[in-house]
């Protein structure tokens, strides 16, 4: 009975020892992933569209300036135009229109005739130099200035149309005239030269 007992107890360690070692028993190896395929051939690339319809020519080559010179006086105005270097002044294409504040016509300066909107006229002559603008007023016919006042004035407008080819001959100045005379557009039409440019009035 003694040896009974002595066998059930070793056999009982036996199979704990068993239990105990299958549960911390090494993790099995993990299996092969799977075999990726080979990347098919790339699509052929589809056909490209028509071409859009070209658009108008911009005006990136061409600013108007605009002075309110409705406080102004006197027999000679200056304004300030950074742009007007002496590339500018000797290239470019400088018109000037200047509105009368009764009537809200703008006329192209220099003009022999600027009616003043009260019935009288001036003679106005135009001074371009380095940075500035000038406008002088004189009698009709004459030399002598003749003072205008504030409420005859309105707008001043300063177009520069920046030159960007030259034609054996001709100055580059000639040219914009040719292109716009071309055009059928009269620089003396303060509208016409705005609408040709494509600038707000």
């Amino acid at each position: 009975m003694k040896n009974a007992m002595k066998l059930s107890k070793y056999l009982l360690m036996s199979l704990l020892t068993v239990f105990i070692v299958s549960c911390n028993g090494e993790d099995g190896e993990d299996g092969l992933d799977g075999i990726n395929g080979t990347q098919g051939p790339a699509g052929t690339n589809g056909e490209d569209g028509a071409d859009g319809a070209n658009g108008q020519d911009g005006n990136a080559n061409v600013v108007a300036y605009t002075f309110n010179l409705s406080a102004e006086s006197g027999s000679s105005i200056s304004t300030d135009i950074p742009a007007l270097t002496q590339d500018a002044i000797d290239n470019d294409l400088i018109i000037g229109y200047l509105q009368n504040s009764q009537s809200g016509t703008y006329y192209p300066i220099p003009a022999g005739v600027w009616p003043n909107g009260t019935g009288g006229f001036y003679d106005i002559a135009v001074d371009v130099a380095l940075g500035k603008y000038w406008l002088h007023f004189y009698q009709v016919g004459e030399q002598t200035f003749n003072p205008i006042s504030n409420v005859e004035l309105g707008t001043l407008k300063v177009v520069i149309a920046e030159s960007s080819s030259t034609i054996a001959g001709k100055s580059n100045k000639e040219n914009i005239h040719t292109k716009l005379k071309s055009a059928g557009v009269d620089i003396n039409d303060y509208y016409a030269v705005m609408d040709y440019f494509g600038m707000e009035y």
